[in-house]
């Protein structure tokens, strides 16, 4: 595979097999996509090198490990130059509590998704790292009351 060469239905299979299941052993992948262990080695090896593989994680319970809160908190800036919201970007993204950013178009600027044990915790985490970074406006917080699907796998 060279790095311009689009992706076949063997890379996709791949790629939903290992969507459901990355501990697999390379012999039950290549198995399950009708290839030898070491072509679907070697393609694992090139998705990831291609960048469509960005990484392998494990997808912990977050009640189970202590941080059953979440929330889904909006964040409106100042101004929106390209510096100020890289620099907003890069300061939430060091934040452990938090699990998404995502740059919006609308009202709000930004979505976070923010991960901690109560609400003292996040009343912290606004208080003495959101709410003090200059850039910030406007900060809107909702309590997630059930997570009705949170699905990583990407449709392939």
């Amino acid at each position: 595979m060279t790095r311009d060469k689009k992706l076949d239905e063997v890379d996709f299979k791949i790629m939903r097999v290992l969507q459901q299941n990355a501990r697999l052993e390379i012999t039950h992948v290549a198995t399950k996509v009708g290839r030898c262990t070491s072509a679907t080695l070697e393609r694992i090896e090139q998705l990831e090198e291609r960048g469509f593989i960005k990484r392998f994680v494990a997808i912990l319970d977050r009640r189970l490990v202590g941080r059953p809160t979440l929330m889904v908190t909006l964040v409106k800036l100042k101004s929106h130059y390209i510096g100020q919201l890289d620099e907003f970007a890069a300061a939430v993204s060091a934040e452990p509590e938090v699990q998404v950013v995502l740059h919006l178009a609308g009202e709000f600027d930004f979505m976070l998704q923010v991960t901690v044990f109560d609400s003292a915790e996040y009343k912290s985490f606004l208080e003495h790292k959101l709410c003090k970074l200059p850039m910030v406006d406007k900060v809107h917080s909702s309590l997630v009351l059930e997570e009705c699907k949170m699905e990583p796998a990407l449709p392939l």
